[in-house]
């Protein structure tokens, strides 16, 4: 009895083992297929009129927490001009969502406890209200966990973007922001098949897929005291790897998040160059010291009126 319950025990752990083998190669594949076109400094500039130019960029920070890759962020990114509703980019976590997404990092990394701020429904209160469009940089869920509460909040929910890669291809680690996304309120619409997509009602905002970090992973650009702003998301987790083109770590790749690393680097060489522009700034989304040294400021409710 005990040598058949051993059999099986172990039979059981050897499937369980290639299940995620599986996964993780079918991940893996379907990421080195995600290379859309990048566009041209001239070809964003020419998406974004001098005249769609942003009156204010903020930035809401839903946490931080410490750890061996630095103080890490999860923002929302504010857009707003005088004539249109606002538009945000990313919609960060509640408490809750943000302490139990970092307890991992504490407990194996050895990263401080998370720090949180509050939701962007509670540190916006009824600002919300000004929203009207929401896009996401890509579906992991520290970017998504805001996303059901803010159209919630809204008495005329916001309309969420998303590039055609983003909405239709997941993988594991993209499935959850995606259910966040498909169970909130707001309507969703499809961008077109451009290399730069327009959001529409939002002249001064366009899209850009990326893949790389996820299928779906997207950039946004958008004009902003006198230059082209891209938010890049994760493609790194700080400006010094994008400026050093230095890969993540490569179990993180290989098994946590499985990214495109030939892709990642192609990105990274792409964003630095168009970041020692004068005329472009490149943000990633995780950097905090980077986005309080910027001219992008963080949001007060004096910046926005409902």
């Amino acid at each position: 009895m005990i040598r058949k319950l051993s059999r099986l025990i172990a039979t059981l752990l050897a499937l369980g083992l290639l299940a995620i083998a599986a996964l993780l190669i079918t991940s893996h594949w379907q990421i080195r297929q995600v290379e859309p076109a990048l566009p041209t400094a001239a070809e964003i500039e020419a998406a974004l009129p001098e005249e769609s130019a942003a009156a204010t960029i903020s930035y809401v920070n839903t946490a931080t927490q410490n750890g061996p890759f630095g103080k890490l962020g999860h923002v929302g990114v504010l857009i707003e001009w005088p004539d249109r509703a606002a538009f945000l980019l990313d919609t960060g976590m509640p408490p809750a969502q943000a302490i139990a997404f970092g307890a991992p990092m504490e407990r194996f990394l050895k990263a401080d406890p998370t720090q949180t701020f509050g939701s962007v429904v509670s540190q916006m209160g009824a600002a919300v209200q000004s929203i009207g469009g929401i896009a996401f940089t890509h579906l992991h869920t520290d970017h998504t966990d805001g996303i059901g509460g803010i159209c919630n909040a809204q008495a005329n929910p916001a309309t969420v973007f998303q590039t055609g890669l983003q909405r239709e291809q997941q993988n594991y680690g993209t499935s959850p922001g995606e259910k966040n996304i498909a169970t909130a309120i707001c309507r969703r619409l499809t961008l077109g098949p451009d290399t730069v997509k327009q959001v529409p009602g939002f002249p001064g905002i366009v899209a850009i897929a990326a893949g790389g970090h996820t299928p779906g992973s997207t950039l946004f650009a958008s004009r902003f005291n006198g230059k082209v702003w891209i938010f890049a998301g994760d493609i790194t987790n700080d400006m010094h790897s994008l400026h050093n083109n230095i890969d993540k770590h490569w179990a993180y790749t290989a098994f946590i998040v499985p990214e495109s690393p030939a892709r990642q680097r192609q990105l990274r060489l792409w964003l630095e160059s168009l970041d020692q522009r004068a005329d472009f700034q490149v943000l990633v989304a995780h950097d905090i010291e980077a986005w309080k040294q910027s001219e992008i400021t963080a949001w007060r409710a004096r910046d926005i009126q409902p």
